[in-house]
């Protein structure tokens, strides 16, 4: 039997052709995005992988899980480490049509956080057997939550931000309340939850504002389409002037100037505060004040290795997209600076922030709670790096008149520095918080952690391995010299004070006196293992 085939219009018939030879093309560059890609892939795929063999697997086997875990991690850092010089920092490969970028300043994270969770499974382990508490899903959250962070890194899209932020909540808010046979637990994951997703509502809602704004969501197009926002509102001036006097205006006229205002004022009715919202949900992620409320709670009753992985990598993922969003595209001069700048608003909330912090911590007798508000400062002390990072971008082109090379060159420079300091601050501050937990996490016993500050008297006599340890690691966040953190501390305070801004000279200024508070509530608790009794 004959098959019939009908004949095409010319028209079609091209279509379906260049449609037919097209498709090789297609697939080959999903393809390349994927290899682009691999160190995220990996952690993807490994996440089922882990799932699925905590359904097969044996009872008792949960260190083949470990293990099985921990060389997925390891396939991933390799990936990473092998593309790192194949990218340039400002200047890397889009994928899947510019939704995810892959560059160094994305590698340096992903090698960064892979780092954390690999050392989360290591000591979980031992942490959930002395506890007697083991879940068969740890690994696989710890996994996904990875693969979260790992989304912001690579974001190059606001929807791509929401769902990185979205995929690690979700793994963490489980995490928390893992240990359910404990009150402390459930408890934190509730609250926890209830404020994520606010936050989240916070943050759909600004980004909806902002495309509603600008019509855009990728981040190569988002800076461009704000400006222009704001060249319309500022020739929206001359309309708004004409309906401030309309006497001896024909109506006419009139009308049209308030069709002219509305048209050029809306998209920045829409802008600073979808801004504003999506600046508020970023804060909540790093717990900065006054979004910090949930963080004492949600890291005192959390098991401490999810602790940790609160500390340290859900840090470093919403610091990603901080500096992705708000340094590297939202620096246009009036969303930088005041009356409508983020930067005022945020400079502000990083002295509230590290102030609240050390004060609330020099009152903690619970290590936890202690670490928690610890973190809250340090969290200070890094937004002042990211302020004078995008004051730097922002504010040269901006000047009466047209800077020269070397001056726009110098604001490039002190602005990359800033950047850089930032992640240096970021990473040292997340090697110490993870170890400090880890610490706590090997300390505790049979479904009990050693968490009151009298539990660590006289530690270095009974273990003194862990009161080594814990020293290194509170010398580090107090940012004694030659500790990694002073270091980090030293590279954000020089490039903030490098600025003109005499406020934020201040504030950095503000922030050396709050280190030496928060030195000593780090010494007390040094003071407590090797100096008082068991």
């Amino acid at each position: 039997m004959l098959a019939f085939a009908p004949t095409l219009p010319s028209d079609l018939a091209a279509a379906a052709a260049a449609t037919t030879e097209a498709a090789p093309s297609v697939s080959l560059q999903a393809v390349t995005d994927l290899v682009h890609l691999a160190p995220m892939m990996v952690v993807a795929v490994w996440s089922l992988i882990a799932l699925v063999a905590d359904a097969i697997a044996r009872p008792g086997s949960r260190r083949f899980q470990q293990t099985l875990t921990l060389l997925g991690i390891g396939l991933a850092i390799l990936a990473a480490a092998t593309q790192f010089g194949h990218y340039d920092y400002d200047g890397g490969v889009e994928v899947f049509s510019g939704f995810l970028v892959v560059d160094q300043f994305s590698l340096l994270l992903d090698l960064a956080v892979l780092v954390v969770a690999g050392a989360i499974i290591v000591f979980s382990g031992d942490y959930n057997r002395s506890h007697r508490f083991e879940y068969g899903e740890h690994e696989s959250l710890v996994l996904i939550a990875t693969f979260g962070v790992m989304i912001l890194a690579h974001a190059g899209d606001l929807v791509a931000l929401f769902l990185g932020i979205e995929t690690m909540s979700i793994a963490v808010y489980v995490m928390v309340g893992a240990r359910w046979n404990t009150k402390q637990s459930p408890e934190a994951a509730l609250k926890y939850f209830i404020m994520g997703a606010f936050s989240s509502g916070l943050l759909l809602m600004g980004i909806a504002l902002v495309y509603g704004a600008t019509g855009v969501t990728g981040l190569d197009q988002l800076s461009h389409e704000v400006s222009t926002v704001f060249t319309k509102w500022g020739a929206a001036q001359d309309y708004v002037r004409v309906m401030a006097n309309p006497e001896g205006v024909p109506e006419g006229v009139l009308q049209m100037a308030r069709d002219k205002a509305a048209l050029g004022v809306a998209p920045a009715a829409l802008l600073i505060p979808g801004v504003l919202l999506v600046l508020g949900a970023l804060l909540f992620k790093v717990s900065a004040v006054p979004f910090h409320m949930w963080t004492p709670d949600a890291y005192e009753g959390a098991p401490s290795p999810t602790t940790a992985f609160m500390a340290a990598g859900v840090k470093i993922g919403a610091f990603a997209a901080l500096l992705k969003l708000f340094v590297a595209v939202l620096v246009i001069p009036r969303l930088v600076e005041a009356p409508y700048g983020w930067a005022s608003i945020v400079l502000w909330l990083a002295l509230a922030t590290m102030i609240v912090g050390n004060l609330a911590a020099v009152r903690q007798t619970n290590v936890k709670r202690l670490l928690a508000y610890s973190s809250v400062a340090h969290v200070g002390y890094l937004l002042v790096g990211v302020v004078a990072a995008a004051s730097f971008y922002g504010d040269y082109p901006d000047r009466g008149y047209i800077p020269t090379a070397d001056e726009s060159a110098w604001a490039m420079n002190a602005g990359d520095t800033a950047v850089a300091s930032v992640l240096f601050y970021l990473l040292t501050y997340a090697v110490a918080t993870l170890g400090a937990f880890a610490c706590v996490s090997y300390l505790g016993h049979d479904k009990k952690e050693a968490t009151s500050a009298h539990e660590w008297s006289g530690l270095a006599s009974k273990r003194p391995g862990i009161a080594l340890g814990m020293t290194i690691c509170l010398l580090s966040l107090m940012g004694m010299p030659p500790m990694a953190g002073f270091f980090g501390k030293l590279f954000v305070f020089r490039a903030a004070f490098e600025h003109s801004n005499e406020f934020l000279r201040i504030v950095v200024i503000v922030a050396l006196v709050n280190s030496v508070i928060g030195a000593f509530y780090y010494l007390r608790l040094i003071v407590n293992m090797y100096f008082r009794p068991p």
